[in-house]
């Protein structure tokens, strides 16, 4: 959590000095072995491309069956690139690749395939598929774009 935090106020720090785009974003990941919770906090640059830090945990009060798998992930923090694939008025096709540690020992990629609709400028609502150890994954998210509050 303190990688995070340190993460994010350079992060804001950076946005401060350059006067770009900062979002916010959390998200629920549904894997084959249980509910993830997740927290981004990323900058947006002038070509659309975004990078960041999360931090993934595992939902425990979403999960009603008891995890029995021999190795699943905790938690998940790293980094992230967001790359633009196709971006219409309001509807948006983004590739996220995800890269970390995965419970403090483990490396891990994650790629993910991601839509999202702009009702407003500020809010992003998304969805998305993507593959964990080789098992799909479905997302859903809620960003925040910082700067376009005022």
């Amino acid at each position: 959590m303190k990688k995070l935090t340190v993460i994010a106020l350079t992060i804001l720090f950076t946005h401060t000095l350059s006067a770009q785009d900062l979002t916010a974003r959390s998200y629920v990941e549904k894997t084959a072995i249980g509910n993830k919770l997740g927290t981004a906090v990323g900058y947006i640059f002038p070509c659309k491309v975004e990078v960041g830090g999360f931090y993934q945990k595992n939902a425990e009060f979403m999960n009603a069956q008891e995890i029995t798998e021999r190795f699943y992930e905790k938690e998940f923090t790293g980094m992230y690139l967001n790359l633009p694939l196709k971006y219409y008025r309001k509807i948006n096709f983004d590739l996220n690749v995800r890269t970390g540690v995965v419970n403090g020992q483990n490396f891990a990629i994650t790629p993910s395939l991601l839509g999202s609709y702009n009702p407003v400028k500020a809010i992003k609502m998304g969805v998305g598929v993507g593959a964990r150890m080789f098992r799909p994954t479905l997302q859903a998210s809620l960003a925040i774009r910082l700067n376009k509050l005022y």
